[in-house]
């Protein structure tokens, strides 16, 4: 079940990762059926948090449980329900985005419905995950998942307030706009941010000390960050830029601490999930690094100028996140869950270093036509790998390595 569960998030990855790749081609070629370049970047971000990395979190939730001699209530269930929760969300989001779609003879908010429906899951999650940790000592993995449950629920605060006024009407774009980075920032930076050393610790297993306070720390700067801007953002409160750089300052600050506790030398861990873990801690250091750089006016201009939102997000939710779990289920469930890690990892750093011609980093001498087609094909690259994995992981026989 729990396996079964995984392969269904692995396809919810190759459908998500396929959508990203029909924003960049229609970047290039035009929209198809008259959809919107926006909507079908929510609709393959909105399928990557919710219908991929957030099942295979909680099936990690429930091995670190398994591993002090508990289990998750409901195990596969609360992942399969997130699966089929996220799926549901996937077409609002294509067709109308944030906006509103005609059902009968009313105009209702799709997409932020669903977002509502996917928010139900993860609180059961983690009355779940509560439930199942009550009284438990904690190690690295359940302090890690202790703190990305936390940003969770959260960043579900975000979503709640999406689907409350949207419902009612009284949404502003303004308010919109905060409430949304309220829930993707939190989500991303905390949910996945956090999680995804959790599995690395499980992957790592008795290799990684005790470290729980920075994880708490890291855990507590982002949510004084997400609340401090939706406060700015939102409702206008002033005076609370110095506490949002600050919270910034030291979530960068615990994430670099962790990396350096958790990275690996090589010793009893297989050579493919090596790669993988390596890779999500380098790119985690770099997140950690600009994290720092925008805990400062100027740093966020720089940034901002450069055009590098783009490039830095997708190497960390493509990267480091998609590097982690893939890492996470391969110590899980065996070397069967992806066969080629280094296919991955490959197909992945191309296509993130084809984004870097898109900001002002790049030499204008080298820049040029080939840009926006480069983007595309080079963007087919994951999903393609990760499509073959899951046919292979299908199989009964075993499995092996092939790159």
């Amino acid at each position: 079940m729990r396996l079964a569960a995984w392969r269904l998030a692995l396809a919810c990855f190759v459908l998500a990762a396929l959508t990203g790749a029909l924003f960049r081609f229609s970047a290039y070629f035009g929209t198809p059926y008259g959809l919107l370049l926006g909507n079908i970047r929510h609709a393959h971000s909105h399928l990557m948090f919710f219908a991929w990395a957030t099942p295979v979190l909680m099936l990690l939730a429930d091995e670190a449980l398994r591993r002090r001699g508990r289990r998750l209530p409901g195990s596969a269930g609360v992942a399969i329900a997130a699966v089929v929760c996220g799926l549901l969300a996937f077409t609002p989001f294509l067709l109308s985005g944030y906006g509103m779609l005609p059902v009968g003879d009313r105009l209702l908010p799709l997409s932020m419905m669903a977002s509502g429906v996917n928010g139900l899951v993860w609180y059961a999650f983690a009355v779940l995950y509560l439930v199942g940790s009550w009284r438990l000592t904690r190690d690295l993995p359940l302090r890690l998942l202790d703190g990305a449950t936390v940003l969770l629920l959260v960043s579900s605060v975000g979503a709640v307030l999406l689907a409350k006024e949207g419902a009612s009407h009284t949404l502003t774009p303004i308010t919109m706009a905060a409430y949304v980075d309220l829930f993707l920032t939190s989500f991303a930076d905390g949910w996945f941010g956090i999680g995804v050393l959790a599995g690395l610790a499980l992957a790592l297993a008795a290799r990684v000390e005790r470290f729980g306070w920075v994880a708490w720390t890291l855990a507590a700067a982002l949510s004084a960050r997400a609340f401090t801007r939706l406060f700015q953002d939102a409702y206008g409160v002033a005076g609370l830029g110095f506490l949002e750089s600050g919270a910034g300052f030291v979530a960068a600050v615990a994430w670099l601490l962790l990396v350096w506790r958790m990275w690996p030398h090589g010793s009893g861990v297989e050579r493919g999930t090596l790669l993988l873990i390596r890779a999500t801690l380098a790119l985690m250091a770099l997140k950690a690094v600009v994290e720092l750089v925008l805990a400062t006016p100027a740093g966020e201009q720089w940034v901002d100028q450069q055009g590098l939102r783009v490039f830095l997000l997708h190497a960390f939710l493509l990267g480091a996140v998609t590097f982690g779990l893939v890492a996470a289920a391969r110590e899980v469930f065996g070397r069967r869950a992806f066969p080629f890690p280094r296919w991955l990892v490959a197909s992945v750093v191309v296509m993130v270093f084809l984004l870097l011609p898109q900001t002002r980093l790049w030499p204008a001498a080298l820049a040029g036509f080939w840009m926006l087609p480069a983007a595309a094909w080079s963007s087919l690259g994951p999903p393609v790998v990760a499509g073959v994995a899951l046919v292979l992981s299908l199989k009964r026989r075993r499995v092996q390595d092939l790159g």
